[in-house]
């Protein structure tokens, strides 16, 4: 098995969130039911949270929060540790 780069690692979290989303979204459009609203929802949400996960480090290093809202950015690297906490309790 080839070795995976870190590019196509992080494309594959991206895109498999937006998956989540995208079939979250169709569940309830499709669904009749309160039951299959509340898979959609879990979907919506997984995606949702999966997506911020992905992408966060990129937004926070393109905005350069830490020097525009020096308040601002410890709330993000307060958010930010809670998310990898998350992640790293799903992961194991």
């Amino acid at each position: 098995m080839n070795p995976v780069s870190i590019g196509e690692y992080h494309g594959l979290r991206v895109g498999s969130a937006l998956l989540s989303i995208v079939a979250g979204c169709i569940i309830i459009g499709v669904s009749r039911e309160c039951d299959a609203d509340a898979v959609g929802g879990i979907f919506l949400g997984a995606g949702g949270l999966g997506l911020l996960i992905s992408i966060f480090p990129f937004i926070k290093a393109w905005l350069n929060i830490n020097n525009i809202f020096p308040s601002f950015g410890k709330f993000c690297r307060v958010v930010h540790r809670f998310c990898h906490d998350i992640y790293d309790i799903l992961a194991s």
